[in-house]
């Protein structure tokens, strides 16, 4: 099935290269995000529901968790080596979460600064 000619996906292109070899297939058919977006957003969707009030995110909570996609993706574009989805999936996962984190850091920044 080719990407560009399927009506759903021009939808998630500003969001996703969407390379069909580097997507999770259902059903036979690419998922519209790349192995690594749908981690991304798996992870900045999710995280929320199981870590408000468990974690006290911190500065060194994001960088755990943000380096494995950086290194991943940065050796992979360098051509040091390929990746593959199992891969992109848990390191967009990480990355995701760490954007959540960012998003509740900031929100407590602005709470107590009022």
């Amino acid at each position: 099935m080719d990407l560009l000619t399927d009506p759903q996906y021009p939808k998630f292109l500003p969001l996703c290269h969407q390379k069909e070899d580097r997507s999770i297939y259902f059903k036979n058919k690419p998922l519209p995000l790349c192995a690594r977006c749908t981690g991304i957003f798996l992870g900045i969707f999710t995280l929320p529901f199981f870590h408000i009030g468990l974690i006290d995110p911190s500065i060194l909570a994001l960088l755990f968790l943000t380096a494995p996609a950086i290194i991943d993706g940065g050796t992979q574009y360098l051509e040091w080596r390929e990746s593959n989805n199992l891969l992109r999936l848990v390191t967009g996962f990480m990355l995701g979460s760490s954007l959540a984190i960012l998003v509740v850091i900031t929100g407590r920044i602005i709470v107590y600064s009022l």
